[in-house]
């Protein structure tokens, strides 16, 4: 008897988003399967429902490349200035501007079908994020860094920020002439405390 073929977890879910996208939430694990090149027993083994199927494809794509860009763009701590804070924070809108770009046909996929998704549990990683924002933001208030408020709104305000970026830029044609850096650049000055001008030597 012919061994079946070996598939990851990782194949299986980018085969069932590729699905999805393609046939909404009406395709079937059988065409998961087939797309997989394995029977339907192997994708049941791993995913005991089809809704289990959807939302963990929904969910976990870029969960990686989500957490890498946290790891390698979130704001670390021992800044020493308010131009490393801001530098900061703008390296932090553009890592997030470009998941989220990438995110978005996933999103949308889920909000046209919210009987499939568990409204009382949100994504662990939007959690995560608010997070790292809230903890960010509340050092460099402390610090008199950034602008004083609550963290949390500020992180909230930072995450609407960069969605309602990505919606115009999907959804709608140009209102005025600012671009994407320009835009991110204004939104991390909104929040920034302006560093201090040098002080002049004077000569004695």
């Amino acid at each position: 008897m012919a061994r079946p073929p070996s598939i990851t977890d990782d194949e299986v879910l980018a085969a069932a988003r590729a699905v999805f996208l393609d046939r909404g939430v009406t395709a079937t694990v059988e065409e998961v399967a087939a797309r997989c090149g394995v029977g339907e027993a192997t994708v049941f083994r791993r995913f005991p429902t089809k809704q289990a199927l959807f939302v963990a494809a929904m969910d976990t794509h870029n969960e990686l490349e989500w957490a890498r860009m946290l790891e390698e763009h979130a704001p670390k701590p021992g800044r020493k200035n308010a131009h490393d804070t801001r530098e900061a924070l703008l390296a932090l809108a553009n890592g997030l501007l470009a998941t989220g770009r990438k995110m978005l046909p996933l999103i949308l996929m889920k909000m046209s079908n919210p009987a499939m998704i568990d409204r009382d549990r949100p994504p662990a990683r939007v959690l995560k994020t608010l997070r790292i924002l809230s903890d960010f933001f509340a050092e460099e208030i402390q610090a008199g860094r950034v602008r004083p408020g609550d963290p949390r709104v500020a992180a909230r305000i930072w995450m609407g920020s960069l969605q309602h970026l990505i919606m115009f830029e999907t959804f709608m044609k140009p209102v005025d002439s600012l671009s994407p850096q320009v835009y991110l650049e204004g939104l991390v000055d909104l929040f920034c405390v302006p560093a201090a001008p040098a002080k002049k030597v004077r000569k004695k």
